[in-house]
């Protein structure tokens, strides 16, 4: 009988944990999502074919992308485990929303290095389909081999 009490008392502690867990989230996205206007866009979840045909792009690149890695280059090449480490959440969200409303983001002053490579990894995360095709790896595999 002990074991099953303690098992519940686990789980609904865990049950809790979660709950709790799930609020926060809504906590820090509700301010988040309020900041964004009319003059929204979407830049992080679409193809990169879309961003290029809206003009979102430079020399081929997402804007955003490029920005990111231009203060990065600058900022963050000492930076050691500078993918490991994950930036804040809401710093992170908060430049997201920065770049979608148009914005001017200032990243040294708006972030931090490791929230901009955190940044950089969401966007491709959220890319809708692979950097590289499935078409392309045999290609890709070829030249490493070659």
């Amino acid at each position: 009988m002990t074991d099953c009490s303690l098992f519940l008392r686990t789980f609904k502690q865990s049950k809790a944990a979660v709950r709790l867990k799930e609020d926060m989230k809504k906590i820090v996205t509700v301010p988040l999502n309020e900041l964004r206007d009319s003059t929204y866009t979407k830049l992080f979840g679409i193809s990169l074919e879309d961003l290029h045909q809206q003009g979102l792009t430079e020399n081929g690149v997402p804007a955003v992308v490029w920005h990111i890695v231009e203060y990065l280059t600058q900022h963050g090449l000492a930076q050691e485990g500078l993918f490991r480490v994950n930036g804040n959440v809401k710093v992170v969200q908060q430049l997201r929303l920065k770049y979608e409303s148009g914005t001017h983001v200032e990243l040294g002053k708006d972030g931090d290095v490791c929230s901009v490579a955190s940044l950089l990894k969401l966007f491709l995360r959220e890319l809708p389909e692979r950097l590289i095709p499935s078409e392309l790896h045999p290609q890709f595999l070829q030249l490493l081999q070659g």
